[in-house]
């Protein structure tokens, strides 16, 4: 469908049946899906370890403000909009062409409540003076030498990243990382374990990713109330995949 180079990234669109992806191509060719979305149902999430992430839900089940690093094709702003029409939405990417592909060829727009920003996340997250209940950090561009092996950029991997994240935590606030599973995935596990009170680590077997979901409060949560968060958050709607599902995908 389309096609670019930005500063970043080696960028594609791509259709094939009733989807559509935003891939960033490596030097050798080597396609990396960022995004899929149903242009039918934008807010179905389509891309398997997006639906891990959702697992941070669980440990903040009705965020009044969230923070999401990493725009791609904008799947997880469809969806939390979609989920909650209420809450404030601040979305931080680095890539202008990103923000251009996502609005242009995904519909991912800002709206009532969402707002975009086109920055750096650390640089946003040492001058904004925002808090909030949720922050989902998913930025990864193709490995070079400004990201670890995996292509985390090297300052999100940073312990000064994570005290600024923390910073902007309410009280009782969540933080969800997606990492590409490689070399670099036990030392970031430690060290966001040093930063939070409490960590739980979720490992899909369908997909290559980890997500890891830090909170300010130390304590592991109580397993019957994470359980019983899942099972209201299934009634509610039908959204392709289940809440009390993922619980099997932690680590014990």
């Amino acid at each position: 469908m389309h096609e670019v180079r930005s500063a970043y990234s080696h960028i594609q669109i791509r259709d094939w049946g009733n989807q559509r992806g935003m891939f960033f191509l490596g030097p050798g060719g080597e396609a990396a899906l960022e995004t899929v979305i149903d242009p039918r149902e934008p807010h179905r999430l389509q891309h398997r370890y997006s639906h891990t992430l959702m697992a941070s839900l669980l440990y903040r089940p009705a965020p009044a403000a969230c923070l999401l690093v990493g725009l791609g094709g904008g799947a997880i702003v469809r969806f939390l909009s979609h989920e909650f029409p209420s809450m404030q939405l601040d979305v931080v990417e680095i890539d202008p062409a990103v923000v251009e592909l996502a609005r242009d060829y995904f519909g991912t727009v800002p709206g009532k409540r969402t707002r975009i920003f086109t920055r750096d996340a650390f640089d946003y997250l040492q001058d904004s003076r925002e808090r909030y209940d949720l922050i989902l950090v998913n930025a990864h561009l193709m490995p070079g030498a400004q990201t670890n092996a995996t292509g985390l950029p090297l300052q999100l991997a940073a312990e000064a990243f994570l005290v600024n994240l923390r910073e902007r935590l309410l009280p009782g606030g969540v933080v969800a990382f997606n990492l590409i599973r490689g070399p670099d995935t036990a030392a970031n596990i430690a060290l966001i374990r040093n930063r939070f009170g409490a960590v739980e680590v979720y490992r899909s077997a369908a997909v290559a990713n980890t997500i890891v979901v830090a909170l300010v409060a130390a304590g592991r949560p109580d397993e019957t109330a994470l359980r019983r968060r899942a099972q209201a958050l299934d009634r509610r709607s039908d959204r392709g995949f289940s809440f009390e599902r993922l619980l099997a995908e932690r680590e014990r």
